[in-house]
């Protein structure tokens, strides 16, 4: 089986999420994509190929085009106002609030998340773009006949939705790869997620159609994150 991967997932380096009242180093970190590298190459699993490249269109296919026009120019828009550091949102539109995109940075980041975890660095763009590139290369390699192949992504991908990032993800590799097949002429795709948290994008993206079935097993969300999708 073949393993899709590609190195550039280490540009996504964040220095620190808000988590349990504190300003931490962030769980999500490079270590994690490599500790996965050595089991895969420790096991003889098969070849390490780069992804190819698929453009834009399959990921315009999934997330909306102002979500991605602001994702690709966060970090610039950040910077030239804060500086060279992680970018983090300040408050969200809740309850009661208007859902209204803000000029400000500060704002659109507060608009476009669901979370303080997620830090928007000068790599985000490029790696969480790259891991949709794995992800759909392993496609690929499924639709020529492969029975399997395994996309090493990172960023992680299953808690974004089509315009909101959060829960370390970005872009929803997982979506972004059965909406392709789908455009491939399947008729129904099936995504089985198996991460401790609920996968509350690819189950929002999808949740309105009948051509894509999403199946999660995962920890209850009356007491672990996302906390407000994920329910019987």
């Amino acid at each position: 089986m073949r393993t899709v991967y590609a190195p550039e997932h280490r540009l996504q380096d964040g220095k620190s999420e808000l988590i349990d009242g504190k300003l931490v180093p962030c769980f999500e970190c490079p270590a994690r994509a490599e500790i996965v590298l050595e089991c895969v190459r420790a096991a003889n699993l098969g070849a390490l190929v780069p992804p190819s490249s698929h453009g834009a269109a399959p990921i315009a296919a999934v997330h909306t085009e102002h979500y991605l026009r602001f994702l690709e120019s966060a970090y610039g828009a950040w910077r030239k106002a804060h500086g060279e550091c992680d970018a983090l949102p300040l408050n969200w539109p809740t309850r009661g609030m208007r859902q209204r995109e803000p000029e400000a940075i500060d704002g659109k980041l507060s608009y476009f998340s669901f979370d303080a975890g997620t830090p928007i660095t000068a790599g985000t763009w490029r790696a969480a773009t790259l891991a949709a590139e794995v992800a759909l290369s392993a496609g690929d390699a499924v639709a020529a006949g492969e029975r399997a192949a395994f996309a090493l992504c990172r960023p992680p991908g299953h808690h974004a939705a089509a315009d909101l990032y959060g829960g370390y993800c970005f872009l929803n590799n997982a979506a972004i790869v059965a909406q392709d097949f789908v455009a491939r002429g399947a008729r129904r795709v099936a995504v089985l997620d198996v991460d401790y948290h609920h996968g509350n994008g690819t189950q929002s993206i999808f949740y309105g159609r009948s051509d894509v079935l999403f199946l999660s097993l995962h920890a209850d969300p009356r007491h672990e994150f996302p906390y407000f999708l994920g329910y019987a």
